[in-house]
């Protein structure tokens, strides 16, 4: 069966060839690979296409370009509303595949016939290559409840057959969170998840993109997408599973505003306080108060 790689890129390319490598690599071999050219008509597009040529010139990838910068989410569909393979997976630009990942993953499938895509789980390390630990490097939720609950799948994890990714009409555009979005509408579809916990990947971590003083709004409206879903089906949890829900709704929140301007820092705080009514993490709040209450200035220094 043919699986297709689905690789987004935007002002990355000095990575780019290490994505490429880790799936041309494979243990499985019928593989095309898609990258997705999403930055505008400037330098970046130059630098990725220099990076690029030899895999063009050798038909190694299948090169698709934007005119302009449309995002994460739409250059993914892009990728997967091309593809020709009978499987989708996903790659971003900086992060890579171990040897055996596609193998893996599709025999997973191939083993469990009533399943329609899985997600593996991944390692994380940070820019210098050192081993970041947390149970967030653990794919979870192969049920809506589990999901809604305590879910966690990153773009790279998912292994899908593309006839549903078409189906589903792929990512849905919101601003914030897609690859969660995308996990519960594929369950509230009736479709069938499998975990497969093993650590295939890696993604790597960046001081840039470790924190975001721009974006509060985008993350918020995001969360209060899912948020909806979750008190659509509120009926199933029992009331101590629904204050774990709602006091993350408000932490989230929190979190993404405590970057933001005085205005947003505002908002954070009151947020905070609201999580405070529904089975609090005190150690977390303490520390998501600490943040909110640091300039901005100084947040910027300590994540460099």
């Amino acid at each position: 069966m043919l699986v297709s790689v689905i690789i987004p890129t935007y002002k990355r390319s000095f990575r780019l060839a290490i994505a490429v490598d880790s799936v041309l690599n494979q243990t499985y071999k019928n593989i095309e690979i898609i990258v997705v050219d999403d930055n505008n008509d400037d330098q970046y597009k130059v630098q990725t296409r220099q990076e690029l040529d030899e895999y063009i010139s050798n038909k190694k990838i299948r090169y698709i370009s934007h005119e302009i910068n449309r995002g994460g989410c739409v250059a993914r569909n892009t990728g997967g509303f091309e593809a020709k393979g009978n499987f989708i997976a996903f790659l971003d630009d900086d992060d890579f595949y171990e040897p055996n990942k596609i193998e893996e993953q599709l025999n997973f499938l191939n083993q469990n016939k009533s399943l329609d895509a899985c997600i593996c789980s991944m390692y994380r390390v940070d820019e210098d290559n050192i081993s970041i630990v947390s149970r967030e490097n653990d794919a979870r939720g192969s049920t809506l409840k589990e999901a809604l609950l305590d879910g966690n799948v990153f773009t790279s994890m998912i292994f899908i057959k593309r006839d549903l990714f078409i189906k589903l009409g792929g990512f849905s555009e919101i601003p914030r969170y897609q690859d969660r979005f995308f996990h519960l509408k594929f369950l509230l579809s009736g479709h069938k998840l499998g975990v497969l916990n093993k650590q295939l990947l890696t993604l790597v971590e960046h001081s840039e993109t470790r924190i975001s003083f721009t974006n509060a709004k985008n993350a918020v409206d995001s969360l209060n997408l899912l948020h909806k879903i979750e008190i659509e089906n509120k009926e199933l949890f029992d009331k101590k599973e629904w204050n774990r829900i709602k006091y993350r709704f408000y932490y989230e929140k929190a979190y993404n505003r405590a970057t933001g301007n005085s205005i947003q820092k505002v908002k954070a705080l009151l947020n905070m306080l609201q999580s405070l009514t529904y089975s609090p993490k005190y150690n977390e709040v303490i520390k998501l108060l600490i943040k909110i209450s640091t300039p901005n200035f100084i947040l910027k220094k300590i994540t460099k």
